[in-house]
């Protein structure tokens, strides 16, 4: 069963990010409710400045799931990342991620995702063998620290232009083999697959069992059905795969937050009908 999430950006960021909605939590989880998203993402920087409490009751209170967080902007704006030339960079990156990981199990409990993204770091110049080797080191690290918890994480493959490493969805499902651990998974987003792979549908057939969360938005990064991705063939093809998680919108609130977040709604329920939670 397919779950439509909203990405919504938690106060403690600084800068613009991909979300519908940002800043005010409980506004934003009551306007995605009543349109009917069955979840929220969390894109946070740092959830040590979260109220973890308030926020699971917001999300009870508007009969939502989390569906993840999201660690774009511990990189974006941070500029922390697990894998580089300095040390202490990535020193703190994994102090980050490892609090990602602690406030999941506080405040949600098993089976939360935990998104790597930029936040892998930029790995080294001209060394890609050295940067993967690293990559699968930290992964499998950080994963170990989460396995006790309960906690999962996801690699998210990225587009050349904004990260250095890990591109394809193919290089991602290399790297879940390689790392080798139950709780570490894959994450695809339709944006970046639609630049680096051949055919999406064909990606998400083969990464099967890997894939545990997905991103939606068009390929314009606005809401699904603003441009010319076939969603309804997407859909399709999760389906035929046997996915039964998020599909999580992660847009540009275009051409404003309201429209943004119900266009997308309107636009996917054609193709994923709303389930009694």
């Amino acid at each position: 069963m397919l779950k439509i999430a909203a990405m919504i950006g938690a106060p403690d960021l600084e800068e613009e990010t991909l979300a519908v909605y940002r800043g005010d939590l409980a506004t934003a989880f009551g306007k995605v409710a009543e349109l009917g998203y069955d979840g929220v993402e969390l894109m946070t920087k740092d959830p040590t400045q979260l109220d973890g409490v308030k926020i699971r009751r917001w999300l009870d209170e508007n009969h939502l799931e989390l569906a993840g967080l999201c660690t774009g902007h511990v990189y974006g704006e941070d500029g922390l990342g697990l894998v580089g030339p300095d040390p202490e960079i990535c020193r703190q990156a994994m102090a980050r991620l490892k609090a990602f990981v602690d406030f999941a199990a506080a405040h949600f409990g098993e089976g939360t995702l935990v998104n790597i993204g930029r936040s892998r770091g930029p790995g080294y110049p001209n060394d890609a063998a050295g940067t993967l080797e690293r990559m699968e080191e930290a992964f499998r690290e950080l994963a170990d620290y989460a396995s006790p918890h309960g906690i999962r994480l996801v690699l998210e493959p990225i587009n050349e232009h904004q990260a250095n490493y890990i591109h394809t969805s193919q290089d991602g499902i290399a790297m879940v083999k390689r790392v080798n651990r139950p709780n570490f998974g894959l994450m695809l987003d339709v944006y970046h697959m639609n630049i680096e792979d051949v055919n999406i549908c064909d990606s998400f057939r083969e990464a099967g069992k890997f894939c545990w969360f997905v991103h939606f938005s068009d390929d314009n990064r606005k809401w699904p059905g603003s441009a010319h991705l076939d969603f309804e063939q997407i859909v399709n093809v999760l389906n035929e795969t046997g996915y039964e998680g998020y599909v999580s919108m992660e847009i540009l609130p275009w051409p404003d937050p309201d429209t943004a977040a119900r266009s997308a709604i309107e636009s996917l329920r054609r193709y994923i009908p709303k389930q009694e939670m």
